[in-house]
Formats: structure tokens, sequence, C-alpha cells
């Protein structure tokens, strides 16, 4: 007699709000990127197909891109997905390594911070008119304060607050059906 296979227990159900807040610059990444994708089709088609070139999707997938990278780059930070030398720490008692924890978030808060600053600085000083968009150069400098400013947002909840997320990708892979005995998960 054949046994159905056995079934994980379902994850938590997520208010679709906090999955969204908890995701916020991940989604609005992968809008920009799907805008970066439709622009460049546009152009090609428009290009290759009709033989009239625009002048602006190439510009405004370099704008969309920058936003994109930082917004992505959020989510590294809010996942803790930090650079660490893990060989140099491990070395060290837990007491220590604690220590160097506080240390490492403290210096990190203010490279965002000078990074916020200086980027809102720029932002604020330019006049740089793009060559085809209606915009300035301000809005590509304004992507390194509103990275400082998020990212330090979000490493003040994971660390000092100890905020849980709830990842997206966290939410498909608890969804995904178990592999067959024998075959391991992707």
């Amino acid at each position: 007699m054949a046994t159905s296979p056995t079934r994980l227990p379902s994850p938590p159900r997520q208010s679709v709000a906090k999955v969204a807040v908890d995701n916020a610059e991940e989604l609005v990444a992968v809008v920009l990127l799907l805008l970066i994708g439709v622009s460049i089709t546009l152009q090609v088609f428009m290009r290759t197909v009709l033989g009239a070139p625009l002048s602006w999707p190439e510009e405004l997938s370099q704008f969309l891109f920058v936003w994109a990278s930082v917004l992505g780059a959020v989510g590294a930070v809010k996942r803790l997905a930090l650079v660490r030398v893990e060989t140099v720490a491990e070395k060290f008692p837990p007491a220590v390594n604690r220590v160097l924890d506080v240390l490492i978030l403290a210096a990190i808060g203010v490279l965002l911070g000078v990074l916020a600053w200086q980027g809102a600085q720029m932002a604020a000083r330019t006049t740089y008119a793009a060559t085809t968009l209606p915009l300035t150069w301000a809005w590509l400098y304004s992507a390194a304060a509103a990275f400082g400013v998020l990212a330090y947002a979000r490493l003040l909840q994971a660390q000092l607050f100890r905020y849980r997320f709830t990842f997206i990708e966290a939410i498909l892979a608890a969804r995904r059906p178990p592999a067959p005995p024998g075959v391991s998960p992707p």
C-alpha cells in the first residue's frame, strides 16, 4: 500500500501588510527593474522594427538601475548579509565577539550617516540636468542619501530592536512542496 508523502506543517500566515512593509525596498526595486525591462524592450522595438530609436530609455534605465541597486542593497543590510571576516572573529571569546559586534554596528552606522549626509549635500548642490529626461542628477545623488537613511533604519530595526522580518523568499520556500526522497532541494 502506497503512503502519501508527509506534509510539513504550513508556516503561520503573515498579513499582507506586514510582508509588504518588511519587503518594501525589494518590492520597489522589482518594479524599477520591470520598468527598466519595459523601457529597453520598447527601445529595441522602436530601433529595430520601426527604425525610429527613442532618446530617453537608456538614460531612464541608468537612473532606475541606480535606485534599484540602492534598494536591493538595503535588503542585504536588512538580512545582515554584510561582509564579515569570520576567520578572525571566531578566534575571540563570546564576550569579545559581542563587543566587536557593537563596534562594527557603530562603525557601519557612522559610515551610513556620512554617506547619507554627503549624498544629501551633493543632491542639494547639483543643477546638472539629464540629457534627455526632465530630471537633474540630484535624483541620482539622493539615492546615496536614501540608502544611508534606509539602511541605517533597517539595521537598527534588526539589531537594536531585534525586529523579526518576514522575508518573501522564506514564505515562498515554505510553500514549496517537499522534494522526493533522494533528491536535494534547489
